[in-house]
């Protein structure tokens, strides 16, 4: 099934799990896009398997472009996975090397968050959501993402092609 876009625009992103049902009343059919977003596929494409045609903060040279990610579904109907809307790039932020990797790429989703419009990033101690805290990275406490960085596009940058 190719994705469908099942955003309601017009409300804020943030780093809520589902930006438009946050009292989870929907049916989760309601959020179920089908498969990854045009916006998450070209993500992928052109900053992880490719050098980022915006080159602030320079893409480590050894960077792992074969790298395991994965989009659509997620783990459940109340994520932005299953909105297609969202990447998890597994690197280990537990191994140097792996660190360094998703460091750049977090810090690099944060710098150029507008070009792809993401809202969300998630690696090792670390999250950013451009709603919160003034739109500055702050410590992440939970645990559950040491071994991938999460990145998440809002509705518009999910619909980019």
């Amino acid at each position: 099934m190719a994705w469908r876009d099942v955003c309601r625009r017009g409300r804020p992103a943030g780093g809520r799990v589902r930006q438009d049902d946050v009292n989870r009343s929907d049916p989760p059919s309601a959020h179920d896009a089908g498969g990854p977003s045009p916006g998450i596929v070209t993500f992928v494409q052109e900053v992880v398997r490719l050098d980022p045609p915006w080159r602030t903060p320079v893409k480590p040279a050894d960077f792992p472009t074969g790298c395991r990610v994965e989009t659509y579904p997620g783990h459940s109907a109340a994520d932005v996975h299953f909105e297609g809307r969202a990447a998890d790039v597994y690197l280990n932020y537990n191994d140097a090397d792996g660190r360094r990797w998703g460091d750049w790429l977090f810090d690099w989703c944060v710098e150029n968050c507008r070009i792809y419009q993401i809202q969300g990033v998630i690696f090792g101690g670390r999250q950013w959501f451009s709603e919160m805290h003034a739109g500055e990275p702050f410590p992440r406490t939970q645990h559950d993402h040491d071994d991938h960085v999460h990145i998440e596009l809002n509705c518009n940058g999910a619909s980019m092609t």
